[in-house]
């Protein structure tokens, strides 16, 4: 039992460490920083991946949120501009995801209908 307590309070005092370090990251803007440039890559990854076409207002959301999180940070509230650019490469990457889910859709409807072309050839191809 007393093993148990003392990986519990190791595992308390690793987190409030933690804590303390992620606190002052975001107090001098490194942490929003990152997350900044996170946010970009992942809606510049979205872009490419067309979640313009297929996911419009998810990247949309992203865009405003990493938007705003330029705006926070630059009046120096960075721990809210962490958080917004970390919401931002979220929509971004649903985005991405969105987009290629529905280029799959797409290309399985599309092969579906091949498939309905190919039966209906042999279909009439074995009728002669």
């Amino acid at each position: 039992m007393r093993k148990k307590k003392g990986i519990v309070g190791s595992i308390c005092a690793g987190a409030a460490v933690l804590g303390f370090l992620l606190a002052g990251c975001a107090s001098d803007g490194t942490l929003a920083t990152q997350k900044l440039s996170a946010g970009e890559r992942a809606i510049m990854d979205a872009r490419e991946g067309n979640a313009s076409l297929n996911a419009a207002p998810e990247l949309n959301a992203a865009e405003g949120n990493l938007s705003e999180a330029k705006e926070a940070f630059a009046k120096k509230e960075y721990e809210k501009a962490a958080r917004l650019a970390e919401r931002a490469s979220i929509d971004a990457e649903y985005a991405r995801n969105k987009a290629a889910t529905e280029k799959a859709k797409r290309n399985a409807e599309e092969m579906r209908k091949n498939i309905d072309a190919l039966r209906q050839e042999i279909e009439r191809l074995s009728q002669k």
